[in-house]
């Protein structure tokens, strides 16, 4: 598509990101306007929004863009006077325009993309404010300028220094798009021309988008002719009103300061100064890199300066140099803590697109739904929080579609016929853990048992001694549902293995509880990094390994004598329960064949679930910089990833996930036949 001339690349990536951060603005509160429909202030705050669109979109020169942001300002307009009614079929054609707006902005960013038609959304605007046209009049900018405090005080200073004022009213043609950059343009050719006392709108409202189709201004100095001259280049004036100021009443003298009095220049407010700046994301994972290799260093100084403590023990330069390995230390732990604090971001990035896309299911599936959201200030790492929507949208839209019943059902059962739909966040220890629960119909235990003996996945003999919570856990299966019609937004079940999938990447959990009638809960734990982690280094053989802080549960020294063998396979008791043992030289390969007299167990968690790894001995606990392995050897089932110890060794990090998994079924055959000691 063609754009105006003179705009350059750079003028587009501002453009863009502009347009973004107002189409994102929209999205958002345009959904709560269903809700808070006498707020004036989002009111005025969604009508700013599309009337900066509809100017900046012009600059550029995408003129379908800037017509149908047009359209839609006319609605907002009409809502704002209160000469039309917020309503569901309202709602759906602002939010229609804005899903074609998004469209119209791919144009600008992809060259071979199809030119977006434009016509519907603009009629289904048109149809919504339910008159033919369409066009609101703006009348921004008709009432008369006030002249009092500080305007009144100029005019009388100007008018007893013999300088003459002026009132100027300039109306712009109302079918231009560009408002605003006209109203601009006019004070900036006007205050060339004389001082500007007082102007309605004012300039900071002209810079807010807040501009109308009428410039009204109070003038001191220059004549009729110069301000004729100043505007007579700026296009879309219609009329131009210029007369001098008369009062009937000479304005009282302003008194000249004395001797003693000082009259300075208003300091300049530095708290309006931008205190952000826009950084690259690939700078900050640069960045993150380099502090992570900053701290694989920190801990080989560390360590160096350990052996030649204990090898020069009284000598004072090495006294010295211990202490500024101390120092770098903490700098280095400073600075990473810094780095990773720039990149933590509030979850509501991700959060905020969500209560559209409910309200668009709720209204495909009949459904009434509240969704609250709570927490969205709660802080996680890009590299988490990128991964988190999909995940959110399955359960959302399975929250919706086969969690809430249908309101006559709800309503028949005694409960509201608005379902409650709730997704919370908040930190824990090192966690962020996401909750999303719904007061709907719940989930049936027995459905997925005999759902589980129709698809052959297990023996109704099996099925009938799993606990309701292992039965409600069988919805992670691969395509698993117990949904009588799959429908095209979801089915309970369709999708969630998938969700589990892909938090267990994060090196996440996901855990749902429910009861029959009352509702489901689903609580996702996710760490607030991935990319330097806290863990604990245990040895087995001559291997070292590294278990993340965040999975343990306990440590301790294991004696023979408490490990049981159950079905061939390895348990202890672990505060009154079972706990299925791992042996990690077993289970990679590192087994050569000595036996220690001494072992320990590292108590794990996931899911919920418990397990055992046993390893020779416990080392000591260090922050480690992950590396991903899957680009060098692929994959590795309980490997995560691997570090670089201060002295060079390589260490492998642990997957909990995939042990405890691998775990579960023995301990299934194992709680029915050990007994305690």
């Amino acid at each position: 598509m063609d754009l105006a001339s003179g705009i350059t690349q750079e003028d587009l990536k501002l453009f863009l990101q502009e347009a973004d951060e107002q189409i994102e603005l929209l999205d958002e509160d345009i959904v709560r306007l269903e809700k808070e429909a006498a707020n004036p202030d989002l009111m005025q705050e969604i009508f700013r929004a599309a009337h900066t669109l509809k100017g900046s979109s012009a600059m550029v020169g995408h003129q379908r863009m800037s017509d149908l942001a047009h359209a839609m300002e006319n609605v907002l307009d009409a809502l704002r006077k209160n000469t039309l009614a917020v309503s569901p079929p309202v709602v759906d054609s602002l939010l229609h325009g804005l899903d074609v707006m998004r469209l119209l902005r791919d144009e600008l960013v992809n060259p071979t993309a199809k030119e977006t038609d434009i016509n519907e959304a603009k009629h289904e605007l048109t149809e919504a404010m339910g008159t033919g046209k369409g066009d609101a009049a703006d009348t921004a900018g008709q009432t008369e300028i006030q002249i009092d405090g500080e305007a009144k005080d100029k005019v009388a200073a100007a008018m007893n220094a013999g300088t003459k004022v002026y009132r100027i009213k300039v109306t712009l043609d109302q079918n231009t798009s560009w408002a605003s950059v006209r109203c601009f343009q006019m004070l900036l050719e006007l205050s060339k021309a004389g001082e500007i006392i007082a102007s309605r709108p004012t300039q900071q409202e002209v810079e807010e988008g807040k501009a109308g189709f009428v410039l009204q201004a109070l003038i001191a100095g220059g004549s009729e002719e110069t301000f004729r001259s100043a505007l007579k280049e700026i296009s879309d004036i219609v009329s131009t009103v210029i007369a001098e100021y008369k009062a009937e009443e000479k304005p009282a003298a302003v008194a000249k300061p004395t001797e003693k009095e000082t009259t300075a220049a208003a300091p300049r407010d530095d708290s309006k100064l931008s205190q952000t700046v826009r950084v690259d994301v690939g700078r900050l994972d640069t960045l993150m890199e380099q502090v992570g290799e900053l701290v694989i260093y920190r801990n080989q100084i560390s360590q160096i300066g350990r052996l030649l403590s204990d090898k020069y023990r009284e000598d004072e330069a090495m006294q010295n140099l211990g202490d500024s390995i101390t120092q770098i230390g903490k700098i280095v732990s400073t600075l990473q803590q810094d780095v990773m604090s720039i990149r933590l971001l509030p979850i509501e990035i991700v959060f905020n697109t969500l209560p559209r896309m409910v309200r668009d299911t709720a209204r495909k599936m009949n459904r009434k739904v509240d969704f609250i959201m709570e927490g969205q200030e709660t802080e996680v790492d890009r590299s988490v929080i990128e991964h988190l929507r999909d995940p959110l949208i399955h359960l959302l839209r399975n929250a919706v579609d086969h969690g809430v019943e249908p309101p006559e059902v709800r309503t028949a059962a005694g409960k509201p016929e608005i379902g409650i739909v709730r997704l919370s966040a908040f930190h824990q220890e090192d966690n962020i853990i996401i909750k999303l629960t719904d007061d709907g119909q719940g989930i049936s235990p027995e459905k997925l048992r005999q759902a589980a003996v129709k698809k052959n996945l297990m023996s109704a003999e099996t099925a009938a001694k799993l606990t309701d919570a292992e039965a409600i856990n069988l919805i992670f299966g691969s395509g698993f549902s117990t949904a009588e019609k799959v429908t095209e937004v979801s089915g309970r079940g369709v999708g969630l293995d998938v969700v589990k999938t892909n938090i267990e990447i994060l090196s996440g959990s996901v855990n749902v509880e429910s009861v029959e009638g009352m509702g489901t809960t689903f609580t996702l734990t996710l760490p607030l990094t991935l990319a330097i982690i806290p863990a604990l280094l245990v040895a087995t053989g001559k291997t070292i390994c590294a278990v993340p802080l965040s999975s343990i549960v306990e440590s301790y020294k294991l004696e023979a004598k408490n490990i049981k063998t159950v079905r061939g396979r390895e348990v202890t008791m672990f505060r009154s329960n079972v706990l299925p043992l791992l042996r990690l030289d077993e289970i990679f390969g590192w087994n050569n064949g000595e036996k220690n007299h001494v072992s320990y167990v590292v108590v794990v968690k996931f899911a919920g679930t418990q397990v055992g790894l046993i390893v020779d001995a416990l080392l000591e606990q260090q922050e480690l910089v992950v590396k991903s392995l899957d680009h060098f050897i692929g994959g590795s089932n309980g490997i995560t990833g691997a570090s670089i110890l201060g002295d060079g060794r390589v260490v492998l990090i642990l997957d909990v996930a995939s042990l405890v998994r691998g775990a579960v079924t023995e301990r299934r055959g194992a709680q029915s036949e050990i007994l305690p000691s």
